[in-house]
């Protein structure tokens, strides 16, 4: 007997993952599917290129443009045109997936034909998230290089989340080009394409997290350094993982310092890991009620993902309570509220959100000084594996980021002071009709004639 089982068909891919034999072919089509749609959905071109002064224009994207330098050829993997008007914009493309890393001689090398070449801009993308600094993840680079070229690194973590943020949240209004775009953020996802998530803490986590727990380390080595890195990248893709979901541009939030010495400051940060076994990171969400706090406790294995709000200012300290309790009814059992009084330099003790609400935990107020402000504190056990997964570190504090701000900050309102009310004791500020015409009859005189 015949059969045809039209379930089992398989969809004809726009991007196809199948039959992709190692990682240089990896490496070229990947970049040929990318560049293809920058080309044909301009929404997606300029939100991962505004940020390097490429205007909007017509859009022409190239595979593996060939440049003639003496006697040798040099072939990048893209190259970008972008007309307006008379202005033309132009950027060359380096492409690495999987765990290849961007090459640094390679990179000089492309800096030097956008110099020769008057071509504006040289972009990288890889598997590398940005650290903390921002800045390029290819240390040693020849910052000369860099007076009339601009450099800029996009992850293919970006790309993925500029896609998902574009079709699921914003919108593209043509629907071919939305669903090509759904094409590529499928295709970018599928692990063959060779476009991961951040899924590693280093070489160095284990030891560095067991050296930290026992207190082994005085100063930091460069395992210690790594991990300090890698968090600050780790709070980045926890970022973009929001991002994605929630269609706004979350962001890290860092230090100045680590932008203006980021040596001076990934040493300082890992001293305090050091010192205080503990890696912290901070997320800014737009239209939240505050930031998160993320802190990685090393010594004890938990971890902490928190929030402050601003307490009323026009009641009492018991109406206060119950204020920011009302607000947080969905809190797990693993959630905690404190609170800080005026001018006090520490907050109170911590106490389980489920045990105030029913009533099971008893407290103490001092009313004789007001409370300033409420800190909501979520813990979780901490990951242990370098790698992404279950079990693993990265994974344990995206996962709590998620659960802190859908089951509390996402429905935080804060408080607003109550609009002045019209009070009925005070009358007739303003005069009656007659009144008016009484004052301006007495201050019309006739002219004096001489």
């Amino acid at each position: 007997m015949n059969k045809f089982d039209e379930s089992k068909l398989q969809p004809a891919r726009l991007f196809p993952v199948t039959g992709i034999k190692g990682a240089i072919e990896q490496e070229r089509r990947t970049a040929s599917a990318l560049l293809a749609v920058l080309q044909i959905v301009p929404e997606l071109a300029f939100s991962l290129l505004k940020g390097i002064g490429a205007p909007k224009g017509q859009i022409e994207t190239f595979i593996e443009p060939e440049f003639q330098v003496g006697r040798t050829r040099v072939r990048p993997d893209g190259y970008i045109v972008i007309s307006r008007g008379k202005t033309t914009w132009r950027a060359l493309v380096e492409v690495k997936t999987g765990k290849n890393e961007l090459d640094l001689a390679q990179i000089n090398n492309y800096l030097d034909l956008c110099r020769d070449f008057r071509i504006d801009a040289l972009i990288t993308i890889s598997n590398q998230v940005l650290n903390g600094s921002g800045s390029h993840p290819t240390e040693g680079l020849d910052l000369r290089k860099l007076r009339s070229t601009k450099l800029e690194h996009i992850s293919w973590l970006r790309v993925i989340t500029d896609s998902i943020i574009l079709t699921e949240h914003v919108g593209v209004e043509d629907n071919e080009r939305d669903k090509i775009l759904k094409e590529l953020t499928r295709f970018l996802q599928s692990k063959d394409s060779g476009a991961a998530e951040f899924n590693d803490m280093g070489p160095g986590w284990a030891t560095v997290r067991e050296g930290v727990k026992i207190g082994s380390y005085r100063r930091p080595d460069e395992d210690v350094l790594d991990v300090t890195s890698r968090f600050e990248s780790l709070i980045r893709y926890a970022a973009f993982t929001l991002s994605a979901r929630l269609g706004v541009k979350a962001k890290e939030l860092t230090p100045k310092l680590a932008r203006s010495d980021y040596r001076k400051h990934l040493n300082a940060t890992a001293q305090e890991l050091i010192d205080q076994k503990t890696l912290k990171g901070q997320i800014e969400i737009p239209g939240a009620a505050s930031k998160l706090n993320v802190v990685a406790d090393l010594g004890s294995g938990a971890l902490h993902c928190s929030f402050s709000i601003d307490a009323p200012q026009d009641s009492r300290n018991k109406t206060r309570i119950n204020w920011i309790l009302r607000q947080v009814k969905t809190a797990p059992a693993n959630a905690s509220l404190s609170w800080t009084y005026k001018r006090a330099r520490n907050s109170e003790k911590p106490l389980p959100i489920s045990g105030l609400i029913t009533g099971d935990v008893e407290y103490e107020l001092d009313n004789s000084r007001e409370i300033a402000s409420f800190t909501v504190d979520v813990v979780s056990k901490m990951g242990t594996k370098r790698s992404a997964g279950s079990g693993g570190f990265i994974d344990s504090v995206v996962e709590l980021i998620e659960e802190t701000y859908g089951n509390l900050l996402q429905t935080l309102k804060p408080w607003q002071a109550p609009a002045p009310k019209l009070s009925s004791k005070v009358k007739d500020i303003i005069p009656s009709h007659e009144e008016e015409q009484d004052d301006l009859s007495l201050s019309i005189r006739p002219e004096s004639v001489e």
